[in-house]
């Protein structure tokens, strides 16, 4: 017998998600023959068969994580060697805009219960049988409020948890861009420390006309080459940073799928009209999962346009190893007095545009975050 395990698919990812298989166990096969699809946090895959031979078994199911290295097929041939071709084919991830299936079985979804709540119940207090009955339940005794003596959890403390998420429902683990996201965030609480400053940029003269977000980048642009510290990679571990000379522009993607953030590199050497056919098709890209994984890192500073949904300000989460990231909210007006050299005042209208600017304040003062804000409301005020 021979297993295949899956392997790194290019894009140094430790798990990935199995979509759909095209074989089943008693197929005969041959190499370079489609054998199933794997969504990682950037793209979906497809891996060919590694040889020509016959299935045995299939190591999980639509839905089930596989990590990489895990067995993921076992073939009957014994020593036959890896294809190269079918290697450079996994190292070189081909997108698909294959769907994610939904279809689980009772058994991995209780594996997959079991991992979310294993190894947190050490030095929990609480007898063999209550122990036993939690991993019946599939429940983590840490989460289990004790009311025994001397804070020991009993058998009713853990029914009643039982009963609680039978009411709310059954757990429904995170895969795919949800997944990584989760963990990128789990990341940014623990080591960066956030500050957001807010204010509202005047964009009357030019908004009706205008592209917010082309304006926006170059005002990001000019507000880099200004106070270049927040253009920049905190190394935690060194505690230094890597000040960066260009600006490569993470631009905040939602999807149903979960939130992307596409590079642009060099954003600040784009004219108006490139910059938004740029936009326009890493958007177009990503809606259909074809987006190339070195299009997802590298970012040195990071824009949010949430205020195209709803909302005026934020608090916009830095991701390590960047140290900022604005985040644009809902334009609205506002009435202001002016008042002319012949003393007769007047009310205009001004249409503003909120601003949340977090950065990191390992590495940024309040004063350079200030002063990166004030160039850029600056470049925002003017006509054009």
């Amino acid at each position: 017998m021979h297993i295949f395990k899956l392997p790194d698919l290019g894009e140094g990812l430790p798990e990935a998600e199995i979509v759909e298989w095209f074989i089943k166990p008693g197929d005969v096969v041959t190499a370079d023959q489609l054998m199933v699809s794997m969504e990682t946090a950037k793209a979906i895959v497809e891996i060919p068969c590694p040889e020509s031979a016959t299935v045995v078994k299939l190591y999980g199911q639509s839905g089930d994580i596989i990590h990489t290295g895990d067995p993921l097929v076992e073939f009957s041939e014994e020593g036959v060697t890896l294809s190269s071709k079918a290697v450079a084919k996994t190292e070189q991830p081909k997108a698909s805009t294959s769907v994610v299936g939904e279809l689980h079985t009772s058994e991995s979804k209780l594996k997959e219960t079991a991992q979310s709540v294993s190894g947190n119940s050490i030095g929990v207090k609480a007898t063999p049988a209550v122990r036993a009955l939690a991993h019946r339940y599939n429940i983590d005794l840490a989460i289990v409020t004790p009311s025994g003596a001397h804070s020991t959890v009993t058998a009713a403390d853990v029914e009643r948890v039982v009963k609680i998420f039978a009411d709310v429902g059954e757990l429904v683990p995170l895969k795919g861009v949800r997944r990584s996201m989760a963990k990128a965030m789990t990341q940014a609480h623990a080591e960066v420390v956030p500050v957001t400053i807010h204010d509202d940029a005047n964009v009357s003269t030019w908004f009706t006309q205008g592209d917010i977000t082309v304006r926006l980048i170059r005002a990001m642009a000019i507000a880099c080459e200004a106070e270049p510290t927040l253009n920049a990679w905190y190394d935690s571990h060194s505690i230094g940073r890597r000040i960066i000379k260009s600006m490569h522009l993470g631009l905040a993607v939602d999807t149903q799928d979960g939130l992307f953030v596409p590079v642009i590199r060099d954003a600040q050497s784009y004219s108006a009209e490139a910059m938004r056919d740029k936009i326009n098709t890493l958007k177009e890209l990503v809606s259909q999962r074809k987006i190339a994984a070195d299009d997802l890192r590298g970012n040195t500073i990071t824009l949010s346009n949430f205020g195209s949904m709803v909302g005026k300000y934020a608090n916009p989460i830095v991701m390590p190893p960047t140290v900022a990231i604005l985040g644009i909210g809902r334009l609205f007006q506002q009435l202001a007095y002016m008042k002319p050299g012949d003393g007769k005042g007047d009310i205009i209208e001004h249409t503003l545009l909120p601003l949340s600017l977090t950065f990191d304040h390992r590495s940024i003062t309040g004063g350079e975050a200030a002063r990166f804000l004030a160039v850029l409301m600056a470049d925002l005020a003017l006509d054009s």
